[in-house]
């Protein structure tokens, strides 16, 4: 059982990447990933004259890993755990490939880390929008790929069928309304019934008495 376990234990350190005859074991290996995958982010846009760029900011990066750009292919090394980068475009979708530092575990992919920055909607102020900014093709940040007409056409489309459904609202709570006239009625006849007689009865009993003092 011991020969068992002491097998085990060296298994552990058996290389499993080789890199110019040297090696990277399983547990180096995974210590590189845990520490990659801890790297978060965040972004911020820059609006010039309507021109929307990205900037993200990676955090916890560490001395033991590097990253590739997927955008532009570019290597950046460890100079600080924060780095800012700047320039993306709306709606582009961002990968960062992290790869250990040790050159015998080079060809290993730790983490792979992807960002998709929002789509800037340029039409999301125009004046047909006012009154309805909730709808998805007026908020700033709407993926559509329409030209302005198309954009134009499809918003009053929308338009249009608010207030088909506002009116067909109208309508059924009319005949909801008269409905319930009518039911109430043909439930409660009888009451109107019995109001009827006694206002009938009254009125007779008035005049009979008008006429007695005539």
């Amino acid at each position: 059982m011991r020969k068992i376990v002491l097998i085990f234990i060296l298994m552990l350190f058996i290389p499993i990447t080789k890199v110019n005859g040297f090696y990277c074991t399983y547990t180096e290996i995974a210590q590189l990933k845990k520490i990659a995958s801890n790297v978060t982010y965040f972004y911020e846009y820059n609006d010039s004259d309507g021109q929307i760029t990205f900037d993200i900011t990676l955090v916890n990066l560490n001395k033991d890993i590097y990253f590739v750009d997927s955008t532009n292919n570019k290597k950046y090394e460890f100079t600080e755990t924060e780095i800012k980068l700047t320039g993306y475009k709306s709606g582009e979708t961002v990968i960062y490939t992290f790869y250990p530092v040790n050159s015998y575990c080079q060809d290993e992919t730790l983490y792979t880390l992807r960002i998709i920055l929002p789509t800037y909607n340029p039409f999301y102020k125009d004046k047909i929008c006012s009154g309805i900014e909730n709808y998805s093709l007026c908020q700033k940040w709407s993926s559509h790929n329409l030209t302005y007409e198309q954009f134009i056409k499809k918003v009053e489309q929308y338009k249009n069928s608010i207030k088909e459904e506002t009116n067909e609202d109208m309508t059924e709570d009319n005949n909801d309304n008269l409905n319930y006239i009518i039911e109430f009625f043909i439930n409660y006849y009888y009451i109107f019934i019995i109001i009827f007689i006694i206002m009938f009865v009254g009125l007779y009993v008035a005049r009979k008495k008008d006429n007695i003092y005539n």
